[in-house]
């Protein structure tokens, strides 16, 4: 069988960036073209058709500049990314075909929609607290899943986004106002990740979950985006219009 896809793995000492090399040695029509990691860079005259970057935002910043310049796709699955980094990345796409995601699980991709569906139905009479948790190593809170979710939410009920969220209600002694969207953050263990949204009416509540029990469902989301995103013009698209269009 002969290669479909040659992928660039930028964060390849990480654990998804090792679940990656994992699944891409063990699919013979992908092959791994090259690697960067804090420690070392791609090859300069390294070629290959997309690059999947789960890093950190420091990396990622050369990455996204490598790709720029070699007009590559851009596989991006970093989170914690600041301002200045993300609106780069909008620019860069410009140029280049950018897939970036908080979570590449085609199910809490599917979360992400319904819980904004939910949002804009439900209306002002149901509050939305998230709730994530995740192992002890893991070191933005929330979670960036957790942040889309609540993008998800908030946007669907014209809330800013930004306003709209509660991280800490230990300094606020007042009661909950309308149109918050609360965040809790649990750390501990080794939990792959779990995530909820809770929404709280009077007498009644409804709950949207989702659990991850083995970290591979992000590489194969990715490695899916990979393939997908290739086919694609310059922009930003979502993964999950990528992967499950309406």
């Amino acid at each position: 069988m002969s290669v479909e896809l040659e992928l660039l793995l930028s964060g390849a000492t990480g654990t998804i960036g090792q679940t990656l090399a994992g699944c891409i040695e063990a699919d013979e029509r992908l092959n791994l073209a090259g690697v960067a990691s804090r420690e070392q860079f791609f090859e300069p005259d390294v070629d290959a058709d997309v690059i999947v970057d789960f890093s950190h935002p420091s990396l990622l910043a050369k990455v996204l500049a490598f790709a720029h310049r070699r007009r590559m796709p851009l596989v991006i699955g970093t989170t914690g990314l600041p301002d200045e980094l993300r609106a780069e990345i909008r620019q860069a796409a410009e140029d280049i075909a950018i897939c970036q995601a908080a979570n590449f699980s085609l199910g809490v991709n599917l979360m992400i929609r319904l819980a904004g569906e939910v949002a804009g139905t439900l209306g002002d009479d149901f509050d939305i607290e998230i709730s994530e948790m995740h192992h002890r190593r893991k070191l933005d809170a929330p979670s960036g899943t957790a942040l889309a979710l609540g993008d998800s939410v908030a946007r669907a009920r014209q809330l800013d986004v930004d306003s709209s969220a509660m991280f800490d209600r230990s300094r606020h002694r007042t009661p909950r106002s309308v149109g918050e969207v609360g965040y809790q953050s649990i750390r501990g263990g080794d939990v792959a990740g779990e995530h909820t949204v809770f929404f709280l009416g009077q007498g009644e509540r409804l709950e949207i979950s989702h659990r991850t029990s083995d970290q591979a469902i992000f590489a194969r989301g990715a490695l899916l985006a990979a393939r997908r995103l290739i086919q694609q013009p310059p922009g930003m698209v979502e993964f999950i219009d990528l992967v499950l269009p309406r």
